[in-house]
C-alpha cells in the first residue's frame, strides 16, 4: 500500500482540530487567517503553534509511519500552557507571508513552512481585561501532540548598521534637547532599563561623580563640625561608641573625647552614689593628675556589669558566739550585732576573719545599729540605747560609750540617725525621738497597735512599719500622723523611702511598692508575679535605680526599682539572712549560724 504523504500542516491542523480555531478560546491568526502580508514585525503576545517545531526531514523512519494515517508522526514539541488572548480581546493580522496560505504543498516544503514561516506570523492584539490569563486550557488538543517543554522567545536586537545608524540619530536628539528635557529622557530611560544596564551605569558613574572628591568624602562626619560631630556621637550608648573608635583614625579621636565619657558616667544607670563617686574621682586625680573620664567609666561599667550578673568575691568573718541581729559598714570597718550582747568591729583592711575591737555593755540582745563616720548608736533588748565613740584617733582600746538613752519599756527593734536625733521603734508600740548629743528624748509618736519593727526618717516626715500589718507616715516636727497604709498580710519588718515611694517588706514573703502622694500599692514583687522570695522578708534597701532584698530562703536578690524585675539572685548563704546593707560597691549580709559576710 502506498504511504500517503505528509499534508501542508495547516490544511492538517485545520482538518485535525477543528474546533481550535472557532472556538472562543482560539484568536491566533495561523489558525483563522494567517496569511496576508509580506513585512515582519515583532507582536506583543507569542503565537501558540510558534512552539511547534517540525525538521525539515523527519528522523523517524518511514516504517513508523502507519498506513493511511491522516496525522503528523514527525517530531513536534509544543509547550503545555501557551498564552492567548481571552474571549473579549480584538486580535489583528500584521504582515504575514502570503506563503504561508499555499494549502497544498507537501513534504519538505511543509516542514520549512513550520519550523520558519509560521515564526513570522505576528499578531496586535488589544485586551480590555488585563488581568485575565490569556492561555490554552489543560484539555486543549493542542496538548495532544507529543512532548510538552516550556518555549522562551529570545529577545532580538536590530542589525549592528542600523543600530549604529538609530544611535546617531538618539544622540543628535539628545544633543538638541534642553537640560530639562535631557532630564527626563534619562530619567524614562532608567525606567526601561534592565539590571545589566543599571549595573553598567553604576560602574561608569562612580568614578566620575567621585573624580576630586578626598579619600573620605563618604564619611559625614568629618565634613561637620567637630562640635556637630560630637552632638551626634553624644546620643550612642557606650558599645556603640566603643565600635566607632575602630572605623578610622579621625573618629578615634572624635570617639574619645573627654566630654562624651563624662556624660556616659552620670547617665543614671552608671552614676554611683555621693560618696562612692567622690573617693572614686579623688583616686584618679591623685593617679593621674587629671580625671580620665573613659577610664571612669570603664570602671564603672564593670561595676554594673557584676551587679548584673551576680560576680562577686565573697569573704567571711566569724567571731560572734550567736546569731547576728544587725550590720554596719563604711570604707574600712564592718559593724555587727548580736545576741551574745556585743558589738564587733571588724577591719575590711586586713585580711584576717576575726573580730578586731569587741564593744561591751548592752545587757541584752543588740537588735539594731546606726553607723555614722566614727559614731555608732546601737538598740538593745535591755530597752536602752546607747552611743559609741569609735574615734580612729584614741585607739581600739579607748573606744568608749559617750550616751545611754533611757525610756522604752520593751526591746527597741529599730533606729535610724540623722539631723542631730535619733528616731527609734519598738516593742512597747511606740516610736521616740532623741537628741543625739544628750540623750533627751523629745517627742513621743503613738498610733500603732503592735511592736514597731521597722523606722526611717527625712526631714519632713518619718515612715514606721509594724506587726500591725500597717505602714504610718508621720509629721517629723509635729509627730501627727499623715497616713496609713495598708495592704501587707503579716507584719511589716523593714523599709525604705524616697521623695516619692515607700518600699516595704513582709513576713507574708512580699515585697510592695507604694506611692506617697496616692498612698496606694502600686507595684508588688511575689514568688508568682516576679520569682520573689519563698520565705520571710527580714531586710531590704534601695537607692536610685535598684532594690536588694534578704530573706528566710537564704538568698539575696537585687531588683530594678522602676520595672520591678528581678536582676539577680545571690546564693552563698547557708541559713536565713536577717540583716543587709549595701553601696555601689559591696554587699554586707549577715545570717542566723552566727557569720556575716
Amino acid at each position: 500500500m502506498m504511504k500517503k504523504p505528509l499534508q501542508a500542516p495547516v490544511q492538517h491542523l485545520s482538518r485535525s482540530l477543528p474546533q481550535l480555531s472557532n472556538t472562543p478560546v482560539c484568536h491566533c491568526p495561523v489558525c483563522c487567517s494567517c496569511r496576508a502580508g509580506d513585512n515582519r514585525r515583532s507582536w506583543n503576545t507569542p503565537c501558540p503553534l510558534l512552539s511547534l517545531t517540525i525538521p525539515e526531514k523527519s528522523t523517524r523512519p518511514s516504517s513508523m509511519i502507519s498506513p493511511g494515517s491522516q496525522s503528523l508522526t514527525t517530531d513536534v514539541t509544543l509547550t503545555r500552557k501557551t498564552s492567548l488572548p481571552p474571549s473579549n480581546c480584538s486580535s489583528e493580522v500584521e504582515n504575514v507571508p502570503e506563503s504561508a496560505g499555499d494549502s497544498t504543498s507537501a513534504g519538505d516544503s511543509t516542514s520549512s513552512f513550520l519550523s520558519a514561516e509560521t515564526r513570522n506570523c505576528h499578531v496586535r492584539r488589544s485586551c480590555p481585561d488585563s488581568t485575565k490569563r490569556c492561555s490554552v486550557e489543560e484539555d486543549s488538543p493542542l496538548l495532544s501532540f507529543g512532548r510538552r517543554k516550556r518555549f522562551r522567545r529570545p529577545r532580538q536586537g536590530v542589525p549592528t548598521v542600523q543600530f549604529h545608524t538609530h544611535l546617531r540619530t538618539m544622540l543628535g536628539w539628545y544633543e538638541e534637547f534642553d537640560d530639562a528635557q535631557k532630564n527626563d529622557f534619562l530619567k524614562q530611560l532608567l525606567e526601561i532599563s534592565n539590571s545589566p544596564q543599571t549595573h553598567l551605569l553604576s560602574t561608569l558613574m562612580a568614578p566620575i561623580l567621585h573624580a576630586n572628591c578626598p579619600h573620605n568624602c563618604t564619611d559625614i562626619l568629618y565634613w561637620l563640625p567637630p562640635g556637630l560631630s560630637l552632638e551626634i556621637l553624644g546620643y550612642l550608648d557606650a558599645y556603640s561608641l566603643a565600635e566607632c573608635q575602630k572605623v578610622n583614625k579621625y573618629w578615634y579621636r572624635l570617639s574619645c573625647d573627654t566630654k562624651l565619657w563624662r556624660d556616659l558616667c552620670f547617665r543614671p544607670f552608671y552614676r554611683l552614689g555621693a560618696k562612692v563617686a567622690s573617693k572614686q574621682l579623688e583616686i584618679f586625680k591623685s593617679r593621674y593628675g587629671y580625671i580620665p573620664w573613659r577610664r571612669v567609666f570603664i570602671e564603672r561599667y564593670k561595676l554594673q556589669h557584676n551587679w548584673l550578673t551576680g560576680n562577686c568575691y565573697v569573704r567571711t568573718f566569724e567571731g560572734h558566739t550567736q546569731g547576728i541581729t544587725c550590720v554596719q559598714f563604711d570604707d574600712f570597718r564592718i559593724v555587727s550585732g548580736s545576741s551574745d550582747k556585743t558589738i564587733k568591729v571588724w577591719s575590711t583592711r586586713s585580711n584576717t576573719p576575726w573580730g578586731g575591737l569587741t564593744l561591751r555593755g548592752h545587757s541584752g540582745t543588740v537588735r539594731c545599729l546606726h553607723l555614722n563616720n566614727n559614731q555608732l548608736v546601737s538598740g538593745s533588748s535591755d530597752c536602752t540605747i546607747k552611743v559609741w565613740d569609735l574615734a580612729e584617733g584614741v585607739g581600739w582600746s579607748r573606744s568608749r560609750c559617750t550616751v545611754t538613752m533611757v525610756g522604752h519599756s520593751h526591746t527597741v527593734r529599730c533606729l535610724q540617725v540623722g539631723l542631730g536625733v535619733v528616731v527609734s521603734g519598738s516593742y512597747d508600740h511606740t516610736l521616740k525621738k532623741w537628741r543625739l548629743s544628750t540623750g533627751e528624748c523629745l517627742a513621743t509618736l503613738r498610733g500603732h497597735l503592735a511592736a514597731v519593727l521597722s523606722v526611717q526618717f527625712d526631714c519632713s516626715k518619718i515612715v514606721s512599719g509594724s506587726c500591725d500589718n500597717t505602714i504610718k507616715v508621720w509629721s517629723f516636727d509635729t509627730g501627727e500622723c499623715l497616713a496609713t497604709l495598708s495592704g501587707h498580710n503579716n507584719a511589716v519588718t523593714c523599709i525604705h523611702f524616697d521623695h516619692s515611694r515607700i518600699v516595704s517588706g513582709s513576713l507574708d514573703t512580699q515585697i510592695k511598692v507604694w506611692d506617697i502622694k496616692s498612698e496606694r500599692c502600686i507595684q508588688t514583687l511575689d514568688w508568682a508575679s516576679a520569682e520573689g522570695h519563698t520565705g520571710v522578708v527580714r531586710c531590704l534597701q534601695a537607692d536610685t535605680w535598684r532594690i536588694v532584698s534578704a530573706a528566710d530562703d537564704k538568698t539575696i536578690k537585687v531588683w530594678s526599682l522602676e520595672s520591678g524585675k528581678r536582676l539577680v539572685t545571690l546564693r552563698e548563704h547557708t541559713d536565713g539572712v536577717t540583716c543587709l546593707q549595701f553601696n555601689d560597691l559591696k554587699i554586707v549580709s549577715v545570717t542566723w549560724n552566727k557569720d556575716s559576710l
